[in-house]
């Protein structure tokens, strides 16, 4: 592999204002609407930051008929400084932590934490 596996990711919504507010509220980041009115004109897509120099992948939230929501599905870890404090951000944001901050061994710590839509994501930090 010449590259790391994962390129992109999607989170679906049912609510694009809410999941927006919830995610800008706990990683303390600012999301941008991507145009997609030539590709997929009822589809949603708010995108993560990115720095294409810098390592790890871009994602987005998106809503639309093509992305259904619901538990389960693809798991996303967010890279933070220490993820106990995005972790103390979830429940005000309208979250709720599934599993609080542990250590994962020379890994470094892990949040698991769910979205107002039941998405669930993970918080990883090596303090």
């Amino acid at each position: 592999m010449a590259s790391n596996p994962v390129v992109w990711f999607e989170i679906p919504t049912q609510d694009i204002a809410r999941a927006r507010a919830f995610y800008e509220a706990v990683l303390g980041v600012a999301l941008t609407r991507a145009d997609t009115s030539a590709f997929a004109p009822t589809t949603e897509v708010w995108m993560f930051p990115m720095d294409e120099n810098l390592p790890g992948c871009g994602g987005a939230l998106v809503q639309g008929p093509e992305n259904p929501v619901g538990p389960g599905g693809s798991l996303v870890y967010f890279a933070c400084d220490d993820c106990g404090v995005e972790a103390e951000r979830v429940a005000r944001a309208g979250g709720a932590i599934e599993s609080p901050k542990e250590a994962i061994g020379e890994y470094g710590f892990c949040v698991i934490a769910r979205d107002p839509d039941g998405n669930r994501f993970g918080l990883h930090s090596m303090r």
